[in-house]
């Protein structure tokens, strides 16, 4: 029997295909060993698969490969405790051996091949018989195979005849059980990391760092639920790697610079200035972009509370920025435009920015009330002309009144009060 799960001579791909498979040691947080399996390469972009047991309650986590070299996993790419596999990164080798998916599933009596992890020069092989071929979807599939396994060989490669990859060994509930399962390899390979990730427990329940979605606009969505879950350099590591995956993203860039203009520091705040400049200098949009640095130097501005500013930074550069990017007379950078002029107390200036973007779509309760706001701060104002802003404001809120609507309307009454109209006031 155990002759029928060994195969004397192995094929001729075997000698290579071995050079994919390697062993796989995890740590805890006290860097203590938490355990050690096996694991193998699907991609030459050093993307590999293992169990997820293995790697669950893990901080870090080295691979060594059949010459006995020593590689850090240093992202998770995917995790599915259900079906217990993770796909994983490390250092890309020079000549990186990786097992090709099957283009076709196993057929139930098909002969497979378990190519287990060695550093030996002798390649051995067990050999086993497809018994059954379930499909779990997406052209994924669950083999049971006629093959004894055990420990050791939990997630080695299960292979064809031709040594095409067609799945992983996965734990048997007995090492004297003469049935085993394995996972369909193209489960693991579709594995990724999607825009809400940060919710997944499979991913949360492994320290080691995460990769990026696929897609910028994925990504972008998944540093903005970082910036609200991961410590600070967390989640600076995150904007690092964001940025080394699309260093032509104009909004990285500004994220990045946010991050570093609330650190307090000189040095920081250097590295912020440098990419503001760079997100103007990748974008597309040259207009859009000098439109965001500005509102994020403005909104620096008004976070300050009176402290010193960065010397780069002030009001007018940010209107500069603005002003430049108006060629075609955007109602958001109109609005940033008054929005700066009233902050810098040149309220006649700001009434005439706010007037305009009432002239446009963007009109609504809030631009109407900025209006009123720039309006009253005018010496010389007629009060009146003002609640008549503020009238036009309440009009564009959206009925029924929920709690957003309060503040306009007791600053009517405020409004209305200092105009004597006391009676409207009460309303």
């Amino acid at each position: 029997m155990i002759a029928q799960w060994t195969f004397a001579q192995a094929p001729k791909w075997a000698e290579k295909a071995k050079k994919a498979v390697f062993s796989v040691v995890t740590y805890n947080k006290d860097n203590q060993i938490k355990g050690t399996g096996n694991g193998f390469y699907i991609d030459a972009r050093g993307i590999a698969l293992s169990d997820y047991t293995l790697f669950e309650g893990a901080e870090r986590a080295v691979i060594v490969n059949a010459d006995g070299k020593q590689l850090d996993v240093n992202r998770i790419m995917g995790a599915d405790d259900m079906y217990d596999v993770v796909k994983f990164t490390t250092p890309i080798e020079k000549k990186q051996m990786t097992l090709s998916l099957a283009n076709q599933p196993a057929k139930v009596g098909e002969t497979v091949y378990l190519l287990p992890y060695s550093t030996q020069k002798a390649t051995t092989l067990q050999t086993g018989k497809v018994t059954a071929v379930d499909s779990i979807g997406n052209n994924s599939f669950y083999y049971t195979l006629e093959m004894k396994t055990g420990e050791k060989t939990v997630s080695c490669p299960i292979l064809n005849s031709e040594g095409y990859l067609l799945g992983m060994i996965q734990k048997n509930a007995s090492d004297e059980s003469t049935e085993s399962y394995a996972l369909g390899a193209t489960y693991g390979a579709e594995l990724s990391i999607s825009a809400l990730a940060m919710n997944k427990v499979a991913l949360n329940k492994i320290g080691i760092k995460k990769a990026l979605p696929d897609t910028e606009e994925q990504a972008l969505v998944y540093l903005f639920m970082s910036a609200e879950q991961m410590d600070n350099e967390n989640y600076l590591s995150v904007l690092n790697d964001f940025l080394v995956q699309y260093p032509n993203s104009m909004d990285g860039y500004i994220r990045r610079a946010n991050f570093y203009m609330h650190t307090n520091d000189e040095q920081q705040f250097a590295l912020a200035d440098a990419d503001l400049k760079k997100a103007i200098d990748v974008a597309s949009d040259k207009n859009e972009a000098r439109y965001q640095v500005a509102k994020t130097i403005y909104s620096y501005m008004i976070s300050l509370d009176g402290k010193e500013p960065y010397q780069a930074w002030n009001y007018d550069a940010a209107l500069e920025l603005v002003s430049n990017s108006q060629s075609q007379a955007l109602p958001f950078h109109i609005q940033l435009a008054g929005d700066i002029l009233f902050a810098q107390g040149k309220y006649a200036d700001a009434y005439t920015y706010y007037e305009k973007v009432n002239q446009t779509e963007l009109v609504s309760a809030a631009t109407y009330y900025t209006a009123a706001k720039a309006k009253q701060q005018i010496e010389g104002s007629d009060l009146n002309e003002v609640l008549a802003l503020m009238d036009s404001a309440i009009v564009k809120l959206n009925k029924p009144y929920f709690g957003e609507a309060a503040p306009y309307f007791y600053e009517r009454a405020e409004l209305r009060a200092q105009a004597g109209k006391y009676r409207d006031a009460g309303l």
